[in-house]
């Protein structure tokens, strides 16, 4: 394997610690970046990587990091936070300021791991922060670009969507309400086919300048996957339909009341929007072929029947 160090932000994260793990398991050299007093740094517990304190919200602590550096994994951001101001400060400027040191310290490829949520119709406060730092990647510079839009993740220990999502199933006592009737499309994807996906990635110029849709293998309705993981956790219960109008209507009025609501615009365009993006292009380029969800969910957990 080559010498020159791979840097992976967002380490500890569901996808960042099982790839820092992959990759020092194949033979690269890996410096895994971390935040002071990380919560999540048993996660990387054993593996043989260097680890680095490093802060995407303070370029001051990036330069070092980026030292012998030929490729960024980019995977550091927040996903879910009642604080929309933290979307713009981490997700994008947060990136700015690591695109701009990468760029400095002149590596050859930076992998940013973006999402499904930035190609909505509709974007939730996450996906528009996601495609704002999407268009950093095409600014003129030294260092060659490759985009990747994971859709919605499972594996084992869930996923932070994935458990939202069951959660929010077993709170209610009598039915599984499913917004918007289930109707919109999505491609679930097992975590680990995510990982294989970035791991072939790795010194392929055909990636240089992509897009490439990370997404599951089946095509489904939020009714489908909704069925799928009420029969994975033994939750017996009736799902009912709720239609969009009485979901912003509840909406509207639960934010009069509740400072963080579990049901909010952000909850309602991440269950109604598709996210069914083909993977053909990553298919082709570099092999990616990710599983059906069912086979992904019984290698993760046992089906209750």
């Amino acid at each position: 394997m080559s010498e020159k160090i791979i840097l992976v932000t967002g380490a500890t994260g569901f996808i960042g610690n099982r790839l820092v793990r992959r990759l020092c398991e194949s033979g690269y050299s890996v410096r895994a970046m971390v935040i002071d007093d990380d919560p999540l740094l048993s996660k990387l517990h054993g593996v043989n990587c260097e680890m680095v304190k490093g802060d995407i919200t303070a370029p001051g602590t990036l330069r070092p990091c980026l030292e012998g550096v030929k490729t960024v994994f980019h995977l550091a951001a927040v996903l879910v936070s009642g604080n929309k101001e933290l979307f713009h400060k981490v997700n994008y400027q947060g990136t700015e300021n690591l695109v701009n040191a990468a760029v400095e310290a002149g590596v050859e490829h930076f992998v940013y791991i973006s999402a499904a949520a930035a190609a909505y119709i509709k974007r939730t406060t996450y996906g528009e922060s996601k495609l704002r730092s999407e268009a950093l990647m095409k600014r003129p510079g030294k260092t060659r670009f490759t985009i990747i839009r994971p859709t919605l993740l499972y594996g084992a220990g869930g996923g932070q969507e994935f458990n939202l999502y069951a959660n929010y199933l077993r709170r209610f006592p009598f039915i599984a309400p499913v917004i918007g009737m289930g109707k919109a499309r999505k491609r679930p994807v097992w975590v680990e086919d995510i990982v294989d996906g970035l791991e072939m990635i790795i010194d392929k110029p055909v990636t240089y300048g992509k897009t490439y849709n990370f997404s599951g293998g089946i095509d489904m309705s939020m009714w489908e996957y909704t069925r799928l993981i009420c029969r994975t956790f033994g939750i017996n219960k009736p799902l009912v339909g709720i239609p969009l109008w009485l979901c912003n209507f509840i909406t509207a009025i639960i934010a009069l009341f509740v400072k963080n609501p579990i049901l909010n615009r952000d909850t309602i365009l991440g269950v109604t929007m598709d996210a069914n993006f083909n993977f053909e292009e990553a298919a082709r380029d570099i092999g990616y072929h990710p599983a059906d969800i069912e086979e992904g969910l019984r290698k993760v957990f046992a089906f209750k029947d």
